[in-house]
């Protein structure tokens, strides 16, 4: 059953189906948000309860139905349910009216963490993506298809109904179209013209959304059919080669699904230099059907192999990956190293500041550099106090400035009063715990660098209160034509 099937609503008019989809709507945020919350650990446990309450209370009042796709495109979002859903390989979720609380709890737990199963209940339905072998469809079939070439629009049959001796025609709308774009590619990929084969490519699957919403999984066997993995891999080669039309083949490429997903792995393995493939990494950053496959590379005995499935983890928020990249703190190569913590500085919350005090206090000066540089490029509160902590200690200079640069550039109260101390805290006979003058001025300029409206206030906190160069050093840096908040 679908939406628009649902009893109530086809008979209750046009108010009634506004309510039925405005509902779905309202619980697939709900869901969505309950189970970002859930993948945040304790720190979303504040709002759990109250998200769950409104989940129920919106399928108490009517069956759900959500279609996760078969494309993803746009930004990785965690409290998207529909992406968590591609992420657990369920193609349509069903919830059933008046779904206990216990069941939906269970789903946002399991949706939240990969490393449960999903519940298996009555009131919970799960339709999973299939993916398509090429020649699924008997030959008999796939004649009859083409006898049906001479009429209005192209039939195809649903293999299914094969076994069943079933007959249900679909129509395909645009379906000259659809052929002709089909020719293109299959012509211009057997001349390896491939910048022909790549915009034919691109126009048919922008059909897509044109298509009835019954005809769409007939419409992507015809793409997948019509983009075949070798033709997959010569768009992948192309692009690399031809940055202009790196675009239009990571638009390809993600709306294909696991086929380029393994193409585009294999090809980011290829090469230590990251750059030709920039667009493969922006692309599988988008793809949380990736992880299963880069997270054994983790484990690969090539370093850039390593940081590159780590920089793709941490973009793509995947908790299984966590543990595993915590584990390369240990791992001998510092740029290893510095790669696993870039990764964990992405996720949420406080699920790596355990990691963070482990970079901050590491042996080698330049992985406790590295963790204070992820840390400032993020600017998460939740590292402040690790920070504070590990400044106090640090005596190797450069480090020490990361450490103090970072601080600067968060925008948290203990981070800006920690960076204000010191440019205050003149070094004296009298006072050991003070710092040098240098150490005192280069406060003020990270101040300054950092642009923000805290570090604004810390500075004008320091011309008021600090004697002397530093005090001065301060109002100059207020008073400059450079000062502009946020730059």
């Amino acid at each position: 059953m679908t939406a628009r099937d649902a009893g109530p609503a086809s008979q209750g008019g046009t108010n009634a189906i506004g309510a039925s989809v405005a509902g779905t709507r309202e619980f697939v945020e709900t869901l969505g948000r309950l189970i970002a919350a859930h993948r945040q650990g304790a720190a979303g446990g504040a709002i759990q309860a109250r998200l769950l309450e409104e989940a129920v209370r919106i399928a108490a009042e009517q069956p759900i139905v959500v279609d996760a796709g078969l494309q993803l495109s746009g930004d990785y979002d965690e409290a998207s349910l529909k992406n968590h859903l591609l992420r657990r390989q369920v193609e349509t979720l069903r919830v059933a009216a008046g779904a206990p609380t216990a069941d939906l709890d269970a789903l946002a737990r399991a949706l939240g963490d990969d490393a449960l199963p999903l519940p298996s209940v009555p009131s919970i339905e799960y339709e999973m993506v299939s993916y398509v072998v090429p020649d699924a469809i008997p030959p008999r079939l796939k004649r009859e298809m083409q006898e049906a070439r001479a009429a209005e629009g192209l039939v195809f049959l649903d293999p299914s109904a094969e076994a069943t001796g079933a007959r249900q025609r679909l129509r395909v709308g645009p379906v000259r179209e659809i052929e002709e774009l089909t020719a293109a590619i299959e012509n211009a990929g057997r001349r390896g013209a491939w910048t022909e084969a790549l915009h034919a490519a691109q126009a048919l699957i922008r059909i897509a959304p044109r298509m009835p919403e019954e005809e769409r999984r007939t419409f992507t066997i015809t793409v997948k059919r019509a983009i075949p993995r070798p033709l997959l891999q010569g768009f992948i080669q192309f692009a690399i080669r031809t940055a202009e039309e790196q675009a239009r083949a990571s638009e390809v490429l993600q709306w294909m699904g696991m086929d380029a997903v393994e193409l585009m792995v294999d090809s980011i393995r290829e090469s230590e230099s990251a750059a030709p493939r920039r667009f493969l990494h922006e692309t599988l950053a988008r793809m949380p059907s990736a992880i299963p496959l880069l997270v054994p590379l983790l484990q690969s005995p090539r370093w850039y192999e390593v940081r590159n499935a780590a920089d793709l983890l941490g973009r793509l928020l995947s908790p299984e990956a966590l543990a595993p990249l915590k584990g390369l703190l240990a791992h001998a190569d510092p740029r290893v190293r510095a790669a696993a913590l870039e990764a964990l500085s992405r996720y949420p919350g406080s699920a790596a500041v355990d990691a963070f005090r482990q970079g901050l206090t590491h042996a080698a000066p330049a992985t406790r550099a590295d963790a204070a540089r992820a840390i400032g490029r993020r600017g998460s509160g939740a590292f402040a106090m690790p920070l504070v902590a590990a400044l106090e200690e640090e005596r190797d200079p450069k480090t020490w400035s990361e450490m103090l640069s970072a601080l600067a550039r968060m925008d948290s109260p203990d981070a800006l009063s920690a960076v204000v101390n010191i440019a205050l805290r003149k070094k004296s006979v009298l006072r050991r715990g003070g710092y040098p003058v240098p150490q005192r001025l280069e406060a003020v300029a990270v101040l300054a660098e950092a642009g923000t409206e805290g570090a604004r206030h810390a500075l004008i906190r320091i011309a008021q209160e600090a004697e002397g160069e530093v005090g001065q050093a301060a109002r100059g840096e207020l008073k400059s034509g450079s000062w502009e908040v946020g730059k």
